[in-house]
């Protein structure tokens, strides 16, 4: 079954009047030249034109341009997750320039299959102006399906697009801190992407230290210490979030943090805490069941001797 141009634009103009913010993003009016570049580009994608490659390179040289064509991706995206995306404004390429859109997503699994993941191949493709859309047309978005879309391709962008974010965690609101620290996560906290976690695990909102404590699962001694740390966060919730994490690193350290948080957790009579501890300490353990602080204890010293 395909889908009419027509029909597209549509569906997203009640989209973009029902919920578009008052000073939405856009890319930068083109001039009738680019235009007409970008209205190949997508045709020939569409299309699966043996040209496609070669325009496509062609109009990565036009920036502002690559952008408007990274929007059609962005918008077919979201259309084939049966999402509702607010991404248009009154300078759009018009999808009616486009001719028939294609197939609905192949009822298969494999990428090649995969029309979803075809574009945001192609999102990648087109390089540094596609993060400044994905960032701005998804991750900033106020619905949470659109923003769980941005980190799965900002995450694919990998150190590409750690500058973006950065200024998203510096300068973004509560939500959008949140999402970028998934996104910083997602890529790795190393380097400067651990700078900015950093940053965000001293954030007054519970909510963004929350988020950036579940993003430094996937780091290394530097994520980790930051961990230990947040196991004292004033927030039970962001306590408990930080020894989830602390669980996928299989650490000396880790274990020993885990072990006094479940002890604390006990005293306090904070049940959920313990849970916490106690699943964090089987995940690192590779087994199944809780133990006695001081069994665990006992495993912490075994594991301490192993690791040297």
């Amino acid at each position: 079954m395909t889908l009419a141009a027509g029909a597209l634009l549509s569906a997203a103009l009640l989209s973009a009047g029902c919920a578009s913010p008052p000073e939405a993003y856009t890319p930068g009016e083109m001039s009738q030249e680019q235009f007409a570049a970008c209205k190949a580009v997508a045709q020939a994608y569409y299309d699966r034109d043996a040209n496609y490659e070669s325009l496509r390179d062609a109009l990565r040289s036009d920036a502002l341009a690559s952008k408007w064509f990274v929007r059609y991706l962005v918008h077919d995206v979201v259309r084939m997750r049966e999402g509702q995306s607010v991404l248009l404004s009154e300078e759009k390429v018009r999808y009616e320039a486009i001719g028939d859109l294609g197939a609905t997503p192949a009822q298969f699994d494999l990428p090649g299959q995969r029309d979803d993941l075809r574009a945001i191949g192609e999102i990648l493709a087109m390089g540094s102006p596609a993060v400044e859309v994905v960032v701005e047309d998804l991750l900033k978005d106020r619905q949470a399906f659109l923003r769980t879309i941005a980190v799965e391709v900002l995450a694919a962008f990998g150190d590409r697009a750690v500058p973006a974010l950065l200024n998203v965690a510096s300068s973004g609101d509560v939500r959008e801190q949140g999402y970028a620290a998934r996104a910083l996560g997602a890529i790795g906290a190393r380097g400067a992407a651990l700078d900015a976690l950093r940053t965000l695990t001293r954030s007054t909102e519970w909510r963004v230290r929350s988020a950036a404590a579940q993003a430094l699962a996937l780091g290394g001694s530097g994520a980790r210490a930051l961990l230990v740390d947040m196991l004292n966060d004033p927030d039970a919730f962001v306590q408990r979030k930080s020894a989830e994490s602390l669980g996928s690193h299989r650490d000396p350290d880790a274990v020993d943090a885990l072990v006094a948080f479940l002890e604390v957790s006990k005293a306090r009579d904070q049940w959920s805490g313990e849970l916490a501890a106690q699943q964090a300490l089987q995940k690192i353990a590779g087994s199944s069941g809780p133990r006695t602080a001081e069994r665990w204890r006992r495993f912490a010293e075994d594991f301490r001797s192993e690791r040297q």
